[in-house]
């Protein structure tokens, strides 16, 4: 499979709007930086800072990851043991009330 085919392209709203969590899934032709043949990528963000608060994602070396200490360090990562994107995906929304109950 040579094409790029989405998969989940969505936005969901946390905390009465204040946050966004924007979930996009791509099926891509597995490679060493995508094994699993999916590209992830869900971002919450804040939208009275307009800051990214958190975000889940995959590529290589790190696999299946979130940055959990955003916007202070975008370079903390924390992996995630999931067995494919929909279990990553729940972990994120997860992650995600927390940090919008959190922070009423």
């Amino acid at each position: 499979m040579n094409k790029v085919r989405i998969i989940e392209d969505g936005v969901t709203y946390f905390a009465d709007g204040r946050y966004e969590a924007r979930i996009k899934v791509l099926e891509v032709p597995r490679s060493l930086k995508f094994p699993d043949g999916f590209k992830v990528s869900c971002v919450l963000l804040d939208k009275n800072s307009k800051t990214v608060r958190l975000v889940l994602d995959n590529h290589q070396p790190f696999g299946y990851h979130i940055h959990t200490a955003l916007p202070q360090n975008k370079n903390a990562r924390l992996q995630v043991d999931v067995k494919n994107y929909a279990e990553a995906i729940r972990l994120f929304f997860r992650e995600a009330r927390k940090v919008a109950n959190e922070e009423k």
